[in-house]
């Protein structure tokens, strides 16, 4: 009786063990995504939120990663550190394979060592302080380093349009991008033989606008660099215009959004940013991209929107090598040669960075 018992209950249990991992193979693989959803400065993380969703239907539409389909869960990080460090808490809860973000260098020095310590993947499609360079970790990014966007800036307004004197601002919200792209533009600029005139860092949490704007035209500036949200840089822009300043303005990438020009209007003609995309590429991905992204969400994409459905993309290539699983995903990702994205060829280097192309654009008729 007891071997009977025993071959019942092996007869029994195993279709049950056939069908859990029949299902098994099915589930969907949990993706996260956390960023600034909500807030005035929302607007980078709802691009970067639709680029990844649009990017995971893309995904899906062609298998998934071995038959299972990509699933986006997402979380607002707020825009402050401790939202940053709570929304990646409950990812790793819910069992997701890595986490695409943060959108600003700010929430992501705040969730480092966290998402380390978690071991999972943080992939960020726009967070770009050097801080995070050349380190063997969990970090991974899609988009290039502040210094060589500095260089870029710095070479530009001092060789290309022959500024000799600038002052700066930046947002100390997001120290770990804006400051420390601030200071790269500063010793990159000095040595050329330019001049710093001033320096006005400020929280724009706390800031008046307004005031700070009457603060620097007193300064009567050449030049003035402004490393800030599109919003700050657009709302700034016009209270220096309306206090009669006509400098020239200059700003990071973080400002290239459809933000910039809806809030700056007039005030923002001429303004002009480091790029790191191209919106007139030839690159053969660009314009379907466009256009699907259009299709679905009425409006053009920002640069935040193709780094986000990019950053899905190498994601997806790292788990096509893993199958699926979370062990072993930087390695893989680490291998990326050449995988074709939006904007060009990606390949991720053994510390999870990235060289891409740097531009300059240039505001006018409301448009980069």
């Amino acid at each position: 009786m007891k071997i009977r018992k025993t071959y019942l209950c092996l007869i029994v249990l195993l279709p049950a063990s056939l069908l859990l991992a029949g299902c098994s193979r099915n589930q969907p693989i949990p993706v996260g995504f956390a960023g600034e959803l909500t807030g005035p400065q929302s607007e980078l993380g709802v691009d970067g939120r639709d680029g990844a969703l649009l990017a995971v239907a893309a995904v899906n539409a062609q298998g998934g990663i071995d038959g299972r389909p990509l699933k986006l869960l997402t979380r607002d990080d707020l825009g402050e550190p401790e939202g940053a460090r709570q929304a990646d808490a409950d990812l790793v809860d819910a069992g997701v394979v890595a986490i695409i973000g943060h959108m600003t260098s700010g929430q992501t020095a705040a969730v480092f060592q966290q998402m380390n310590d978690a071991q999972v993947v943080l992939l960020s499609p726009t967070a770009s302080s050097e801080g995070f360079a050349g380190q063997r970790d969990y970090f991974f990014r899609v988009i290039a380093g502040s210094a060589s966007q500095a260089n870029a800036l710095a070479w530009h307004i001092f060789h290309n349009r022959d500024i000799t004197h600038i002052v700066g601002v930046y947002d100390t919200d997001n120290q770990a991008y804006a400051g420390v792209l601030w200071e790269a533009l500063q010793a990159d600029f000095e040595p050329m033989g330019g001049t710093v005139d001033a320096v006005f860092p400020y929280s724009s949490s706390a800031v008046d606008l307004s005031q700070l704007a009457a603060d620097i035209a007193a300064q009567q500036p050449a030049a003035i660099v402004v490393i800030a949200s599109a919003i700050d840089a657009a709302r700034l822009a016009q209270y220096l215009r309306q206090a009669g300043l006509d400098a020239p303005l200059f700003g990071s990438a973080w400002s290239m959004t459809e933000e910039l020009l809806s809030k700056g209007g007039h005030a923002v003609a001429g303004f002009e940013v480091t790029s790191i995309f191209n919106p007139d590429t030839p690159y053969p991905g660009y314009k379907s991209f466009v256009a699907a992204f259009e299709a679905r969400y009425h409006r053009k994409p920002s640069f935040a929107a193709v780094y986000g459905y990019e950053a899905v993309l190498v994601l997806a290539e790292g788990l096509k090598q893993t199958g699926g699983r979370a062990d072993g995903l930087p390695e893989a990702l680490t291998a990326i040669r050449r995988l074709p994205g939006v904007q060009g060829e990606i390949s991720i280097n053994p510390y999870g960075d990235v060289n891409r192309n740097i531009y300059i654009a240039v505001v006018e008729n409301h448009q980069f």
